[in-house]
């Protein structure tokens, strides 16, 4: 599995295993700005180059790219260098020095990866583009409202280079679009209506109906048959069918503008900078990052090495940094097991005697420390524990092995 919660600093030793040692997870980092960052790009394939764009306000206002080069560590101002440039919505890097930035009136390319950025002619009578996806570095879709004609749709097949017109966007959900395969989009909006399209986002129909005066925020698919929407009071539903049929969770008050989904952990970013995550397709969640009461989450996006970026309002930036559970070896090889059943956490070291056993939170907050003498097996209670990610630290007589569990 890629994507993990934590950092384990490991260092192998021919002779005693392996030592780790527990860094924090979640880190703010200075993004120099304190405008709202709607979105960010990670160029597929790395793990140092970052881009994140937006506005000053949410209604039309002074807009902003910046940039990072050494994994969202730090933080420069790319674009405008001077003047000002409206506000932005979207931004999208299809490789290391291709890109797109979209918001108010302005559609904006860069081929040397933001050194200079350049507006193209999408559409016209553009009020304000409010969507920008790419399924690969060639495929894209586009929506913008216009001043006159209503809501319209551009596609493009050759990595943004040219666009068309989109044939329909009747029944189509304006708010949020995304890709589940190279011709099959979803997309969600006003009344929570949830419509897919099989045809390359050309036609659409409706595959689920909301509450009226309600929306859905938005969407994520991991592939075709599975997939993430967001709408109002923490609402996170879930397909494994291609949208035939929809699960519910809700948190009762969120709203959830940074979704990811990818194999069988599903991530849900945005109120108070909260972060919800599910390991098992969403058939479970945790609160994996509670955050302070003052700001909004809009984006998450990973890099390679299964780090992420979180964006949000006041130029919020949060990084995260994975869990790698510890290389093991033959003299310290230890499973971990949690019982969901009767909340037990079954640790066994079939080769070597356990010594020692701590638990930390997400946070790095101790929870548990136990001694022990001489045991291969131990089952630990772990009932009275919230739930969420924890990892647990097993020194036994050959080394150290570290490994997370979540607690649901």
């Amino acid at each position: 599995m890629r994507i993990s919660f934590n950092r384990i600093l490991c260092i192998a030793s021919l002779f005693s295993g392996v030592f780790c040692g527990f860094s924090q997870t979640w880190e703010y980092k200075d993004s120099g700005t304190d405008y709202i960052l709607f979105d960010l790009s990670i160029p597929e394939g790395q793990n140092d180059i970052a881009y994140a764009a937006g506005a000053q306000f949410t209604a039309n206002s002074p807009g902003i790219i910046i940039k990072s080069t050494d994994g969202g560590e730090t933080w420069e101002l790319n674009y405008p260098l001077t003047g000002t440039i409206d506000g932005l919505e979207k931004i999208e890097f299809i490789s290391v020095d291709k890109g797109f930035a979209v918001g108010y009136d302005l559609f904006l390319k860069t081929e040397d990866g933001g050194a200079t950025w350049t507006p193209i002619t999408v559409g016209t009578d553009i009020w304000r583009y409010n969507n920008l996806t790419f399924y690969n570095e060639l495929i894209g879709y586009a929506t913008a409202f216009t001043n006159s004609s209503g809501f319209q749709t551009y596609l493009t097949i050759d990595g943004g280079d040219t666009w068309t017109l989109g044939a329909s966007s009747a029944n189509m959900g304006t708010i949020a679009v995304g890709y589940a395969d190279e011709t099959t989009l979803f997309s969600t909006g006003n009344n929570q209506i949830i419509s897919k399209s099989v045809d390359s986002g050309n036609t659409w129909t409706i595959v689920r109906n909301g509450t009226p005066t309600f929306v859905n925020l938005e969407v994520a698919f991991s592939d075709l048959e599975n997939g993430l929407v967001s709408g109002e009071d923490g609402e996170l539903l879930v397909t494994h069918d291609s949208g035939a049929t929809w699960s519910s969770f809700s948190t009762g008050y969120h709203n959830f503008y940074g979704l990811h989904y990818e194999e069988s952990e599903l991530y849900a970013a945005g109120t108070d900078q909260d972060i919800y995550y599910s390991s098992d397709d969403g058939e479970t969640w945790v609160v994996l990052h509670n955050g302070e009461n003052v700001a909004t989450f809009y984006e998450i996006r990973f890099f390679d090495n299964g780090s992420a970026l979180i964006c949000g309002s006041q130029g919020r930036m949060l990084k995260y940094t994975p869990i790698l559970d510890s290389p093991t070896n033959e003299f310290s090889q230890v499973d971990i097991v949690y019982n969901r059943l009767d909340q037990t956490l079954q640790v066994n070291s079939p080769n070597s005697t356990i010594k020692k056993l701590n638990m930390l939170s997400i946070l790095g907050q101790t929870i548990l420390e136990e001694r022990v003498v001489s045991r291969a097996y131990m089952s630990l209670d772990v009932a009275s524990l919230a739930d969420g990610v924890y990892l647990v630290n097993v020194e036994t007589m050959d080394g150290v092995v570290s490994k997370k569990f979540v607690k649901m």
